[in-house]
């Protein structure tokens, strides 16, 4: 189907019947703009719960990100704060350099809580007196438990089929729409694209969150400032502060988180070692959190004492439950599938590698550009270019700098990303200036 009948179809059934695959950040965010434009939103949740545990995992929310929240979110309260920049150091952590480069920090539980409360109401300890919905809004669903199994399009509309993990059995929902965020093991994408791989960087991320009260005054205080970057040989660390367990943005009530990327090819021993947990099982991507061996976790502090410039090495040494994720890429070159009536986003889509810190604003893109088709201001072939435009151009620049950090300036894996990005650049330009001379003619 092409997008002018997308459009024509479409276009005279208000409000639309939304399903969304995933009920993470990236498939909250484009349920609550669907939803304010007055379309019915279905999200199918695999867990069974909407209560997470903590994911110790700090957040920037990016330009578009911001862009999203300041159109969207009516639950009037802060929920990141502002960081001026970067900050180099050395081994005797001085500060060796600054790259002034304004960030809001915040962290993935909250930013699940406060879309939840702007999605469907809920009320946490982090949205206590959420949002009520808004008369022109449409019906909103946070279905538990419906694991996807597998979509067909058939007269017009996409058929979502799932297994129900909390009452047993199966089920399909029909809808005009269907937004897969799914994550970056989606079985929407596995179901469309099933060449469509994992691949592993080489290196991996240790990680790990103290309470800002637990550190020193001089660890705080350079914490308290910026974002920390500390460069090391065939590796790196950063660490930075976010909201502490209970959402609060307050200086002294935080936690400082760090990650640690650290190489550990694929045929080391040390791989499947440190990915081994205390039951004997070995995880693919991530070793959850009280989950790590003891001998490991020894033997990683050990190595830090000898590697680590002091404020990170307390952090280390003060982790009570450290971490660890595997650094993967996992890529998608299709977004839209059936015409445009079913989407691939966020990391279902593409699986950005963390150093630029752009997967939230990945998401966010390809849902301020919905926003746009949605009101018939672009039309879903264009949705789909500039998404890709966007995923290639940050996915190649955090392989860029993961590589540098990694394997150093003289690597393939850096050289080559940074000559795919500068061509992506460039195309990117002239496909634009192509576009503007087309629309003069």
């Amino acid at each position: 189907m092409s997008s002018s009948a997308w459009h024509t179809t479409l276009e005279g059934r208000k409000p639309l019947n939304v399903v969304i695959i995933g009920g993470s950040l990236a498939g909250l965010m484009h349920g609550i703009m669907i939803k304010q434009l007055g379309h019915n939103v279905r999200i199918l949740e695999q867990t069974t719960s909407s209560v997470r545990t903590d994911q110790a995992a700090g957040m920037g929310t990016g330009p578009q990100g911001r862009e999203f929240f300041e159109q969207h979110d009516v639950y009037a309260k802060p929920y990141s704060f502002a960081c001026p920049g970067f900050q180099f150091l050395d081994k005797e952590a001085n500060i060796k350099r600054t790259l002034n480069l304004p960030l809001n920090l915040t962290s993935w539980n909250v930013l699940y809580y406060r879309l939840r409360a702007n999605f469907d109401a809920f009320e946490s300890t982090f949205c206590p007196t959420p949002p009520k919905a808004s008369e022109t809004d449409g019906s909103t669903v946070y279905d538990l438990g419906k694991k996807s199994t597998n979509v067909t399009y058939v007269d017009e509309l996409v058929t979502v089929e799932y297994d129900d993990l909390i009452r047993g059995g199966s089920g399909t929902v029909h809808a005009d729409l269907v937004v897969a965020a799914d994550g970056a093991n989606s079985s929407t994408r596995q179901c469309l694209l099933t060449t469509v791989q994992y691949s592993y960087s080489g290196y991996v991320a240790w990680r790990g969150t103290v309470p800002e009260s637990k550190v020193s005054a001089e660890t705080r205080k350079l914490f308290d400032q910026r974002f920390n970057t500390f460069p090391m040989k065939r590796g790196y660390i950063v660490g930075y502060a976010m909201p502490g367990p209970d959402g609060s943005l307050r200086s002294g009530d935080r936690l400082l988180n760090y990650v640690w990327y650290f190489n550990c090819p694929t045929s080391s021993a040390d791989l499947k070692d440190n990915m081994t947990d205390t039951d004997g099982h070995t995880h693919r991507n991530t070793l959850p959190v009280g989950k790590m061996r003891p001998e490991i976790w020894a033997k990683h502090k050990a190595h830090a004492a000898q590697v680590l410039t002091p404020p990170f090495l307390e952090l280390v040494n003060k982790t009570n439950e450290p971490f660890i994720s595997t650094v993967n890429d996992c890529v998608a070159n299709q977004a839209s599938f059936f015409g445009g009536r079913l989407l691939l986003v966020g990391e279902a889509l593409t699986l950005l590698r963390p150093h630029t810190g752009m997967s939230f604003n990945h998401a966010a893109v390809s849902c301020l550009l919905l926003q746009k088709v949605l009101k018939g201001e672009m039309d879903i072939d264009q949705w789909e270019r500039e998404v890709l435009r966007y995923r290639e151009k940050n996915m190649l620049l955090s392989i860029a700098v993961g590589s540098y950090f990694q394997f150093g300036v003289l690597s393939p894996s850096f050289l080559l990303s940074v000559v795919k990005y500068i061509f992506a650049v460039v195309r990117e330009q002239v496909g634009r200036l192509m576009q503007g001379l087309r629309a003069k003619l």
